[in-house]
């Protein structure tokens, strides 16, 4: 990636995380029902359709329309952001060496047997 998205909000993580749960297209209704029921937030309306319009403006999302209902599609994977967020947070906080954040991860909590297998099998 040569171009840093730009972070999501908080809100906006939190309907990235439910789009990215159910894995399927959902309108407007379902994501407030889904942020209600999850996360205890009940926004209203134009609080979610705002936070939707951003994120398909920033790239996160697509929309599309079937009758009168719009709904909304990732176009970045879980894994993808979480990659790209991890990045940026070796890079501000360890000076992009992702040796010295595993070692301060393994400084406050060891990794078990098999974490550290996982992680030798990545190198």
């Amino acid at each position: 990636m040569s171009e840093e998205r730009e972070r999501l909000s908080e809100c906006e993580s939190i309907l990235m995380r439910i789009l990215w749960k159910e894995d399927c297209d959902m309108s407007m209704q379902e994501l407030r029902a889904e942020a209600l029921e999850d996360y205890g937030k009940d926004w209203a309306k134009q609080t979610v359709s705002t936070l939707l319009k951003r994120m398909e403006n920033t790239g996160y999302l697509e929309s599309y329309k079937e009758g009168r209902i719009y709904y909304y599609h990732p176009l970045v994977t879980q894994k993808e952001y979480l990659g790209e967020e991890a990045v940026k947070f070796c890079k501000t906080w360890f000076g992009g060496d992702p040796v010295a954040m595993m070692e301060a991860y393994n400084k406050k909590k060891k990794l078990t047997p098999k974490q550290k297998e996982r992680f030798k099998n990545l190198l």
